[in-house]
Order: C-alpha cells, then sequence, then structure tokens
C-alpha cells in the first residue's frame, strides 16, 4: 500500500472531522471542562495553603460552694480561645474540632464524702457529667483524692454550638449545676478542652 496515499487519506479525514461544526462543539466543550478541572484544583490546592491548624487546649476552673441546709449548686463561668491566632483570625474560622473534653475534681474542703450529681452545660448543650462507669454520682472526697479524669463525650451540637459562640465573640458560657448529699461542702472542677481550629489566614 502506498504510504502518502493512506498519510493524504487520513489528512483528508481531519479536515473533513475538523470542519465539522458537532467535532468542534465536542473540541470545545472538553476544553472548557477542562479548565473548569483544572481551576478547581487550584483553587482547592491555593485554599489548603492559606489555612492554617492551631492546637490548643482550654482549661478553666469552677468553684462551687454549697452551704450548710442547701442540697443544689449552680456555677458558671466564659470560656475562650486565648489563642493569637484564633483570636486575629475569628471572622475566618473554617472549622473546629474540640478532639478531648474532660473534668476532674481538684480539690474539696467541708463535709466529707459528699456524693455530687449534675450536668454540665456548655454552648447552649447539656451532658451529664460526675458520671464513672455505670454510676450517675461521685463521691467528691475520692474522686479528688484519686485524681480522676472523667472524659465527657463530645458530639457534633456541641462543636456546631461553640463554633458559632466563638465567632460572635470568641467566648462560650460553661456552667455547672446539680445536687449534693450533704453540706457544708466547696470543690473544684477544673474543665480541660482540647481544641483544633482551623483558621484561613488569608
Amino acid at each position: 500500500m502506498n504510504l502518502k496515499f493512506v498519510r493524504k487519506h487520513q489528512c483528508a479525514i481531519f479536515v473533513n472531522e475538523f470542519n465539522n461544526p458537532n467535532f468542534m462543539k465536542t473540541i470545545k466543550t472538553f476544553f472548557f471542562l477542562l479548565t473548569v478541572v483544572v481551576t478547581a484544583i487550584s483553587c482547592d490546592a491555593v485554599d489548603e495553603l492559606t489555612e492554617i491548624d492551631v492546637d490548643t487546649t482550654i482549661t478553666k476552673d469552677l468553684v462551687i460552694t454549697v452551704a450548710d441546709g442547701k442540697t443544689t449548686f449552680s456555677e458558671s463561668a466564659s470560656i475562650s480561645i486565648d489563642n493569637e491566632q484564633v483570636q486575629d483570625n475569628l471572622d475566618r474560622i473554617e472549622d473546629l474540632q474540640i478532639t478531648k473534653l474532660t473534668y476532674k475534681i481538684l480539690s474539696v474542703s467541708g463535709t466529707e464524702d459528699v456524693i455530687a450529681s449534675g450536668s454540665f452545660t456548655a454552648a447552649s448543650s447539656t451532658y451529664p457529667w460526675f458520671s464513672a462507669g455505670d454510676s450517675a454520682s461521685v463521691n467528691l472526697t475520692t474522686a479528688a483524692a484519686d485524681g480522676t479524669v472523667y472524659e465527657i463525650e463530645v458530639d457534633q451540637a456541641l462543636v456546631d454550638a461553640f463554633e458559632a459562640d466563638l465567632r460572635s465573640g470568641a467566648t462560650a458560657t460553661l456552667s455547672a449545676s446539680g445536687t449534693v448529699s450533704d453540706a457544708p461542702v466547696t470543690f473544684t472542677v477544673r474543665v480541660t478542652a482540647d481544641v483544633k481550629v482551623t483558621v484561613d489566614a488569608i
């Protein structure tokens, strides 16, 4: 077979296809989609380069006093992320994760072996506390002496609410309320939250 004839025939076919409106439309569509994909990938890459992950720990002590003859308590405090990078970019927070939330009884004075039960309220979400294993209460004297750290399960509702509070003013309210079996008693509860914040620096 004559190679010149074959090449000439192939060129003729290509020219005919090139002049075909449908062929040109397909080529234009292909390059348009390719441009969209490349642009999207580039934007994602740039966005990732401008994101900063900040790992920080929030610690707050609640000093709770129950007077003689009383059995209930309620104490509140403001909590905030004091990290400078987060404070400077509050309006650019892209994500917030509470990786771990715990509390422990630091100290107790007054009546010994008081049994306490109650709940935490943080960022408009309420969570049981003073729970060890299957128990819904704790002996304050024993917990303080043992230095037991209790972990609170974190769900997405708490994360979303806490992030909203941070965006609006960089602080959230933490409350502890419940009952005690005897009084007078004063005890200190330390709440610790390990937080990962992603901010867009640009």
